[in-house]
């Protein structure tokens, strides 16, 4: 898969990485915000780059699209094979 390729299910996949980042993140004692959904792409995504569970974006990069792309990459790596999302 080349690494602009857009996957499949991918709203799908962000979907449940903002799920799985959020209880990870409450896990951990922080509380994220629940909206507006640009916020919280964001503040999930900051915690998986702190946590040490994504690479960050360049900074030219740090826009909704390219964070919710890498946060739908991370989930579809994390999920087993037999995932309906995959």
């Amino acid at each position: 898969m080349s690494k602009s390729s857009k996957l499949h299910n991918e709203d799908k996949l962000v979907k449940k990485a903002l799920e799985i980042g959020g209880k990870m993140a409450k896990m951990q004692g922080f509380d994220l915000p629940q909206s507006p959904q640009p916020l919280r792409v964001k503040a999930i995504y900051l915690f998986l780059v702190d946590a040490k569970q994504i690479t960050p974006l360049p900074e030219s990069k740090l826009d909704g699209a390219s964070i919710k792309h890498r946060l739908a990459v991370w989930i579809h790596s994390a999920l087993p094979d037999n995932d309906p999302l995959k």
